[in-house]
């Protein structure tokens, strides 16, 4: 019997971290790239035993395996034997319930990550890409300004920095850009690796950079990826539609990159500003919220080598992208079913009773004491800047012209402090 028909609806999403249907939807698209030949389907795998299919090369293979390891193990195990390693499962209980060796549970799901959940055919992010479609732009625009009441016109995504934590890389062993194992213990505590990435209103992943050490500053992170230096040569794309990106103050603000005011007063136009920005802005904690509740696995240092570790990170950020895109598609919207999220936080509760050594937050956030800057800057860069500055100082004039202000009750709650009558 199918390891699908022993498990109720509620435990199957508990497992998997994902419905049924969808499930089922990742597995044909996974088929639709790969082919039934790789993927191995329980349907493909019974009809090449008893002969509906006859294909005389795959039969013999079938045979063969039969003999010496007991047959294929089928593309659906493997999958799910993954996704529940992501999930935060044991792999020793793991390979009890899908009858695999034990030292093949990892193998399995570093093969299913590298070679159909990273497959851009599944699931494409690419920040270049995503600024050269027009369409897609003014889509996310338009979201962000009905979110922000249409304060915030031209914003196409959401930036943060999101520290995830990793054992100590070995100089050794990881041969994956860790010439100095220190550069990853970042200022949190913990050794990590620096992801950046840039969200959409509906917590979509638009663009991704998982190359950065945990100790390097978000900005710094950010100003070393090639999306980046696109950015800073083509700008002028970005302004002639009016978008831009938003920020926190980790960053410098750029044409294309705009962040809050520093050290502004509460009342001022500065500060109103401020408060619509970070509005918007929030969405993007909330992906990362959502991935690391969602994926156990982040629940604890990965263990893996930088390589794998990498390729881990990568496939939760895609396989959120595939569940947005499922909820959209058939739930009419992109939030979290309050069952899913009960389930998901009932079993990070059982993990810190588990572990009380880990600290409860699972997402570290960045750095948001300010950008790094070294060096005098470029007459270009200068440019870039003095034009960020510039729109932003043009937002909270229509801010102050349209009468938002900050309410009341928010700056009070920020600053610890009591609201008197």
């Amino acid at each position: 019997m199918s390891f699908q028909n022993r498990l109720t609806d509620k435990q199957f999403r508990r497992y998997f971290r994902m419905e049924r249907q969808c499930f089922q939807f990742l597995c044909d698209c996974i088929i639709a790239n790969v082919g039934e030949g790789a993927f191995k389907s329980e349907e493909y795998l019974n009809e090449l035993k008893h002969g509906y299919i006859v294909e005389e090369k795959q039969t013999n293979i079938l045979r063969a395996h039969e003999h010496t390891t007991g047959g294929f193990v089928s593309g659906e195990v493997k999958l799910a034997l993954t996704l529940r390693l992501l999930a935060g499962g044991s792999y020793m209980d793991l390979a009890l319930l899908f009858d695999v060796g034990f030292s093949t549970a990892y193998e399995i799901m570093h093969k299913v990550i590298k070679e159909w959940i990273l497959d851009d055919r599944l699931v494409k992010i690419n920040g270049v890409d995503y600024c050269e479609d027009d369409e897609h732009m003014a889509k996310v625009a338009g979201e962000f300004a009905k979110r922000s009441n249409y304060v915030i016109n031209g914003c196409i995504g959401a930036i943060d920095g999101w520290i995830v934590k990793i054992r100590k890389p070995s100089s050794t062993k990881d041969l994956y850009n860790a010439s100095d194992p220190k550069s990853y213990f970042s200022r949190k505590g913990f050794f990590g690796i620096n992801v950046q990435a840039i969200v959409d209103s509906k917590k979509r992943i638009l663009y991704r950079n998982i190359n950065s050490r945990g100790a390097e500053h978000d900005s710094t992170a950010f100003k070393q990826s090639g999306f980046y230096k696109w950015l800073e040569k083509y700008w002028q794309k970005l302004v002639e539609g009016q978008y831009y990106f938003i920020g926190d103050s980790a960053y410098a603000i750029k044409s294309f990159l705009l962040t809050p005011f520093d050290n502004a007063v509460h009342g001022t136009t500065e500060d109103n500003f401020n408060f619509f920005h970070s509005s918007s802005r929030i969405v993007v904690e909330c992906a990362f919220g959502e991935i690391d509740l969602r994926w156990g696995i982040l629940w604890r240092p990965l263990q893996f080598r930088l390589k794998h570790n990498v390729n881990v990170i990568d496939a939760c950020i895609r396989l959120h992208n595939f569940i947005v895109d499922w909820r959209e598609e058939h739930f009419c919207g992109t939030e979290v079913d309050m069952g899913e999220r009960d389930i998901f936080e009932e079993d990070h509760r059982r993990f810190m009773v588990a572990y009380p050594s880990f600290e409860a937050g699972g997402v570290h956030g960045g750095e948001e004491e300010g950008a790094v800057t070294r060096g005098r800057p470029t007459n270009l860069a200068k440019e870039i800047t003095d034009f960020g500055r510039m729109v932003r100082q043009t937002i909270s004039e229509a801010i102050k012209d349209k009468k938002l202000v900050r309410p009341k009750c928010n700056w009070f709650r920020a600053h610890n402090r009591v609201l008197e009558d």
